[in-house]
């Protein structure tokens, strides 16, 4: 199996994962989300972008023990606690995050909402 680019991230030396995971990552950085939540929303994410980056708590993939934040266009967004918080720099919204599940189109909507609402930022 070939996966896409590893997408700005590289592992130094190994990364423990799951045969599973591996038979269902399009691209590197998904092999260390650890929640089916963290890879629906990188998922829903890159239907919107395919420069969506996420923030890690260290630098290589096999050192980090979490995703701290997903950045995408002009927006900043944390899963944590069952609650997806979207930020654009002056605003901020709260959703749960179960709605990544059982309401897929309703979340895009609202993070294709935050996007348009203020300027929009390639990075």
């Amino acid at each position: 199996m070939r996966l896409g680019s590893p997408v700005g991230y590289g592992i130094a030396v190994y990364a423990m994962t799951t045969l599973n995971t591996i038979k269902q990552a399009k691209e590197l950085p998904e092999l260390f989300m650890k929640s089916s939540e963290e890879i629906a929303l990188w998922r829903l994410l890159r239907r919107l972008s395919d420069r969506v980056r996420f923030d890690l708590d260290a630098r290589y993939l096999d050192q980090a023990s979490k995703i701290t934040a997903y950045r995408v266009k002009n927006l900043l967004i944390h899963l944590e606690d069952g609650l997806l918080t979207i930020m654009d720099g002056t605003k901020q919204k709260t959703i749960a995050a179960k709605l990544l599940r059982k309401q897929p189109s309703t979340l895009f909507r609202e993070v294709v909402g935050m996007m348009g609402e203020g300027n929009i930022e390639t990075f």
